[in-house]
C-alpha cells in the first residue's frame, strides 16, 4: 500500500493528529471537559451513561465533571423518588463555554479544511460518523433508549454546526444480558 493511498490506518493517523491539532486550542475546555458539555447538551445527563459514550471509567468521568461542576459549568441534580440518579445539566455559563471552545476548535480546524480538495463532503462524510457513531451506541446501550428523544431533539436542533467530536460506542460485550 502506497502512503497517499486511502486507507483504515492512515485515517486513524489523520484523527489522532487531528486530535492534537484541537488539544492545542486555546478553548478555554479540554477536549475532555469539552466532550462531556457536549453530551450533556444533547440530553445525555448522567456520569455513567457519558463515560459509556466516550469508552470511558466512571471514575475518570467523575473526576471531569467535579471540575466542570466547581466551575461552574454544571450543576447536579438528584431524581425525585430514586436518590441513586444524579442528573447533570449545564448553567448558563456552560453553554457559554461550550460555545466559545466550538468557535476554538473550529478556528483551528478551518485553515486545514482550506487546504483540501473537498472540505464541505469531508464535514458532511465527519456528520455521517458522528450520526453512525450515535446509531451504534443506540443499539448496544440499555440505557440509550430512555435518552433516543431528547438526543435526537438536540441532534435535530445541532445540525447546522460543524462535527464536535468522534465518540466510540461501547462495545457489544457491554450490553446487560436479558433476564429469562
Amino acid at each position: 500500500m502506497k502512503d497517499d493511498e486511502p486507507s483504515v490506518e492512515r485515517a486513524v493517523r489523520a484523527i489522532v493528529r487531528l486530535a492534537r491539532l484541537l488539544e492545542r486550542a486555546d478553548a478555554g475546555l479540554s477536549l475532555a471537559q469539552f466532550r462531556t458539555l457536549e453530551l450533556v447538551s444533547r440530553g445525555t445527563e448522567r456520569s455513567t451513561h457519558i463515560a459509556t459514550r466516550l469508552a470511558t471509567s466512571k471514575p475518570a468521568i467523575t473526576v471531569v465533571v467535579e471540575g466542570l461542576v466547581a466551575a461552574g459549568l454544571l450543576t447536579r441534580r438528584g431524581e425525585p423518588g430514586d436518590r441513586r440518579v444524579v442528573r447533570l445539566a449545564l448553567t448558563t455559563e456552560g453553554r457559554e463555554a461550550l460555545a466559545q471552545a466550538e468557535i476554538a476548535y473550529g478556528d483551528r480546524l478551518r485553515p486545514l479544511l482550506a487546504e483540501i480538495s473537498a472540505p464541505d463532503a469531508l464535514l458532511g462524510q465527519l456528520a455521517e460518523v458522528d450520526d453512525a457513531m450515535d446509531a451504534r451506541w443506540a443499539r448496544h446501550s440499555p440505557s440509550a433508549k430512555d435518552q433516543a428523544p431528547k438526543a435526537t431533539a438536540a441532534k435535530e436542533a445541532a445540525a447546522a454546526k460543524e462535527p464536535t467530536d468522534l465518540q466510540t460506542p461501547p462495545s457489544p460485550e457491554a450490553e446487560v444480558p436479558a433476564t429469562r
